[in-house]
């Protein structure tokens, strides 16, 4: 079955790469009118990890989360400073994903989802969460999320499959926007320690290269430089890609140099490889390097 999956999603890959071509297109034809005009360049999408740690031990997370055994939340202030200065580089940003990790693990989500309204008013906000905490959407967040105009997007894996038309149902008796995906049943590995891979090559069929990361200060044009981190921590390894991240509050940072930069291939696009699909498990106390690296 997972070779016939390999084999489907492979034939999409030319679809794929011509998709995420015609973005860039785009996105750099919007860039050259905005700047004809004056006008401040827009970004498309925007990450922010709202807590490393996460409540579901997923076997090969891609944002290593399994691998995070301690609270760990960002700081509040931190995060209402490297908003404004993005409003300062950026007209806009089109969807901005508070996501994990396990966002609702976070008490302070309610401000920071009011911070994100109050210095982006015309993005969408998007809260991604595995919905195990669902019935804790009440009192003050859900009311910061009805005002704001943010949806919950809730990624359904294995565990809580059985569970979708009970999430539904209460997403509905309160009034709030959702989006559902899944079940989920299975997961990528696309690792490769040797970093032989091709950057070019690798970021053509990437859509994580088009999910701009933030973290204290810093963005880059995936999550990778930022929580490979964790995956060195736990399993002894070296993978330096603090070169790949962008100082926002440096003096000289614009709008346009920065977009300009996220579209290039990243030298630590070497260490990913084409995705290699494996069924959704439960990695439980014990993770392996294999988890998360291809064959």
């Amino acid at each position: 079955m997972i070779m016939k999956l390999e084999k489907i999603l492979g034939r999409c890959r030319p679809v794929v790469v011509m998709y995420l071509k015609i973005l860039c297109i785009f996105s750099a034809a919007d860039d050259f009118i905005r700047k004809l005009f004056g006008r401040k360049p827009v970004l498309y999408r925007l990450e922010y990890h709202v807590a490393e740690h996460c409540n579901l031990n997923c076997k090969g997370c891609f944002h290593f989360s399994n691998l995070v055994h301690s609270t760990e939340l960002p700081g509040l202030g931190q995060y209402r400073s490297d908003m404004v200065k993005l409003s300062s580089l950026f007209g806009n940003i089109r969807i901005i994903r508070l996501m994990g990790g396990e966002p609702l693990l976070n008490p302070e989500l309610p401000q920071i989802i009011r911070a994100t309204r109050e210095v982006f008013p015309k993005a969408k906000i998007h809260i991604l969460t595995n919905g195990i905490l669902y019935k804790k959407i009440a009192g003050g967040l859900q009311e910061e999320i009805k005002a704001c105009g943010a949806e919950v997007h809730v990624s359904l894996y294995k565990p809580m499959a059985d569970k979708k038309d009970e999430i539904k149902k209460f997403f509905r008796s309160q009034g709030i926007k959702y989006q559902m995906n899944g079940p989920i049943m299975y997961f990528g590995k696309y690792l490769n320690l040797e970093g032989t891979s091709d950057p070019k090559q690798t970021i053509s069929g990437c859509h994580a290269s088009r999910c701009t990361f933030l973290q204290n200060g810093q963005i880059a044009r995936c999550p990778l430089p930022f929580n490979i981190k964790h995956f060195n921590r736990r399993f002894g390894q070296n993978i330096d890609m603090e070169h790949e991240r962008i100082n926002i509050h440096d003096n000289k940072a614009d709008g346009y140099a920065i977009k300009k930069i996220l579209r290039r291939p990243m030298k630590s696009c070497r260490y990913c490889g084409d995705i290699q699909w494996v069924k959704w498990g439960n990695a439980k106390d014990n993770p392996k390097p294999e988890d998360f690296l291809r064959d």
